[in-house]
């Protein structure tokens, strides 16, 4: 036999030719792999940063939420209620409790700037209502004034600061600028809120605009007070308002309609002696409870609270004459008093206040304006001075000042004092005899 010869498998002789697509293809499939992977941690990142703003919170880009405390909700509503009621103290009071649990809520911004407006408003309306000769109430409510709307000016721009998009907050902005006098800046936020003006409290706020513009058309601030007088829960502001535009569109009738339903609320309207005076009304008609009315803005920033009179009268006075009705602002009536020529009552109303309040320079200033009147010049010169140190920027005092200065024949000092009105106080803010006096 021959040698052994090794048998192979035909297969194995066969060289099969390389694959040179393999490489390719396991890379094709790990970038394939890759790019999947890639998209589906993009994706989750994005899912996870739209939910969470995780990004934005580590920089400190947006404010890390807090639990929001359950009491918030009920201050806010409550405050909201009252202001629909009219009580605009009581408002004032849940809002002030809301702000200390949410400093920055724009909802509760907003509605501390809504409540200032309506405040601001008061006295706003009533500088329309005062008769011509009516100085010392004039002056007393324009100092009213600009207070009243310095705080609501502030208050908008707190709302416009963390809502500037929000309805109500535009709405606050226009009202605080026709209050501060800007009716040319209040215009400008019209076109922001027009398209709200069938809501009540817009039309209101449109309305207002249009009085505050003399020789406005009262046609359509008449509609617009029309509607939103409806939309009060109780006739307030805008009734009010109504009813000074139609008597001075000549609708007297039709303006004693209105009043009837401010005689008829359950709360009397702080302008309700005002408003009948304005259309020659009986003043009987007012007689109600005054602790029911709601208070008069304050003249100062801290809130005069209700003066208790002596209980004991001066030798031969009359307690009647002595003590305004309980619940009354004593401001106002010592003012009634002066309106009266009762300079007496006016006094004794104005030295109560100053008794437990010695440095209300609106008490001050009223004590001045009574003593010029009664011919005591040097008391009243001191009672000026007093109100001038206790607040400088009281316009009233400064110019009591003045004028009786010049009464005395003092006209070097009276000038000086003129001029210091001039120099540091807006035309307008003062009579148009001041500029005068003030060069001599």
């Amino acid at each position: 036999m021959g040698p052994d010869i090794p048998i192979h498998d035909a297969e194995d002789e066969v060289e099969w030719p390389e694959d040179e697509r393999s490489p390719r293809r396991r890379r094709a499939g790990w970038w394939i792999v890759a790019t999947v992977m890639v998209a589906a941690f993009g994706f989750l990142s994005f899912v996870v940063e739209r939910r969470y703003r995780v990004v934005e919170l580590g920089l400190g880009r947006i404010p890390r939420q807090a639990a929001v405390d359950p009491r918030l909700e009920s201050f806010v509503l409550g405050g909201e209620r009252a202001l629909a009621n009219g009580e605009l103290d009581v408002a004032q009071g849940d809002f002030d409790k809301a702000s200390v649990l949410a400093e920055r809520d724009p909802r509760v911004l907003v509605d501390e700037a809504r409540v200032a407006e309506a405040k601001a408003d008061i006295p706003w309306l009533r500088g329309r209502l005062l008769p011509a000769d009516a100085t010392l109430e004039a002056r007393v409510t324009r100092s009213q004034m600009e207070e009243s709307a310095a705080v609501a000016r502030r208050a908008s721009d707190e709302a416009m600061s963390v809502a500037p998009q929000d309805p109500r907050a535009i709405l606050s902005k226009l009202d605080a600028l026709r209050l501060s006098g800007d009716v040319d800046g209040a215009r400008g936020y019209v076109v922001a809120v027009f398209a709200r003006a069938s809501e009540p409290e817009t039309a209101y706020s449109l309305a207002a605009l249009d009085l505050a513009q003399p020789g406005q058309p009262l046609g359509a601030a008449i509609e617009r007070l029309r509607l939103a007088a409806a939309g009060e829960l109780r006739p307030g502001r805008a009734e009010a308002a109504l009813v000074y535009a139609l008597v001075k569109a000549g609708d007297v009738p039709g303006a004693r309609v209105e009043l009837s339903k401010l005689d008829a609320a359950e709360r009397a309207y702080p302008l309700l002696s005002d408003l009948h005076a304005w259309i020659g009304a009986d003043r009987t008609a007012v007689g109600r409870p005054a602790e029911s009315s709601p208070p008069a803005p304050s003249s100062s920033a801290s809130s005069t609270p209700t003066v208790a009179m002596a209980a004991t009268p001066p030798a031969g006075g009359d307690p009647a004459r002595t003590t305004p009705a309980s619940g009354s602002d004593p401001l106002q009536a010592a003012m009634d008093a002066v309106r009266k020529g009762d300079f007496d009552r006016a006094e004794r109303i104005y030295q109560a206040i100053l008794t437990s309040h010695p440095g209300d320079s609106q008490a001050l200033a009223g004590l001045g304006d009574v003593l010029r009147m009664r011919h005591d010049l040097g008391g009243a010169i001191d009672a000026y001075t007093r109100a001038i140190k206790s607040n400088p920027s009281y316009v009233p005092a400064v110019v009591g000042l003045a004028d009786t200065q010049w009464a005395q024949g003092n006209h070097a000092d009276a000038a000086r004092t003129y001029k210091s009105l001039v120099d540091h106080f807006p035309d307008g803010t003062y009579p148009a005899y001041v500029n005068q006096r003030a060069g001599e």
